[in-house]
């Protein structure tokens, strides 16, 4: 049976990377394809060869988060219907959010649907609460939730000193060299994308070999990783535009200088994250919130409020809706194991 499971969250896992790269990909590019820094075609090429860079290089920190995140200790099939609850869950709701080009949290809702299906397993076998609930997961939730304010004040700042460096310079000049970093940013946007990505699938995927009994789990990440790269790479390769469009043109109104001040942002959090302090941070909570946090530091009003607002409920429901979802799908695998 433990064969079995693990099969089955082999064959679920690979749409799900497909679609976090689908999903993550316009954090990256809609910015700079809004204001002509690159075209289309040239900006996810770049963004798919950096998001699989990221992942394979990856491979050291997810090892790392395994080791520091100790996944609760159960019953080889309850374990594996937990990863297989969680990355079903997770996969419906990326392909529902993606649909309504929503930027929702990859992270934020994997650690949520984790937590679910660990306390549902709680009712159906030998776990108990105290041990689920006294792993550290307040770090990384806090810094999910923190990370967006980080993400908007930084942008917003940051805005005062690009326009001071820029003033009394020819404003073509400016924006050409704005342009110039956002393609840049594109790059190392991605790569810290694909270290997060990577991270988060690995410790998934830890999870699930070691409950199978898999002899030497960590052997296994090398090739798995390689997997990881091309089905990521595959599902940024196609540009994710339903999400990319919301972020580029429902958002907000912005100009190059203000684009590059977002991207860079979103970039510079994302390698502060994921390499200097380790930590989950979410590509599309931290993009979106820098986007505001630029273009909503102009002279005239230019971000939809609206749309924000339609945003912000999808990033509450993701974790409510992924964490009962896991839950639901634990209890009704324990069922038939």
């Amino acid at each position: 049976m433990e064969l079995l499971l693990l099969s089955l969250v082999g064959v679920i896992m690979a749409p799900t990377l497909y679609v976090a790269g689908l999903h993550d990909v316009p954090n990256s590019i809609a910015i700079p394809v809004r204001t002509r820094a690159l075209t289309p075609r040239i900006a996810v090429r770049v963004a798919a060869a950096f998001n699989a860079l990221g992942v394979l290089l990856a491979l050291p920190m997810g090892l790392y988060l395994y080791s520091w995140f100790e996944f609760p200790s159960m019953e080889p099939e309850l374990a594996l219907s937990v990863v297989v609850a969680s990355l079903s869950a997770i996969l419906a709701w990326n392909v529902f959010t993606y649909f309504r080009g929503m930027p929702t949290s990859i992270t934020h809702g994997l650690l949520a649907a984790l937590l679910g299906g660990t306390l549902a397993a709680v009712t159906v076998g030998d776990v108990r609460t105290e041990d689920i609930l006294s792993l550290p997961w307040m770090t990384p939730l806090l810094t999910l939730l923190v990370s967006p304010l980080v993400a908007f004040g930084f942008a917003y700042v940051l805005v005062f000193v690009a326009v001071r460096i820029a003033r009394g310079e020819d404003p073509h000049d400016v924006n050409r060299v704005a342009r110039g970093l956002q393609s840049v940013s594109v790059g190392v946007t991605s790569l810290g994308t694909g270290l997060q990505q990577g991270q988060r699938f690995a410790f998934v995927l830890l999870v699930a070999l070691g409950a199978a009994g898999i002899a030497d789990p960590v052997g296994w990440m090398g090739p798995a990783y390689v997997v990881f790269a091309v089905l990521i790479g595959a599902g940024a390769w196609h540009g994710g535009w339903r999400i990319g469009h919301v972020l580029a043109h429902r958002l907000v109104a912005i100009d190059p200088l203000r684009g590059m001040v977002a991207t860079t942002a979103t970039s510079g959090l994302l390698f502060m994250g994921s390499l200097g302090l380790a930590l989950p941070l979410s590509t599309s909570l931290t993009a979106a919130s820098a986007i505001i946090g630029a273009g909503s530091n102009q002279r005239f009003a230019t971000v939809n409020w609206r749309q924000f607002r339609r945003i912000a409920v999808y990033w509450v429901a993701t974790p409510v809706v992924t964490a009962t979802g896991a839950a639901v799908l634990t209890l009704a695998l324990s069922a038939v194991v």
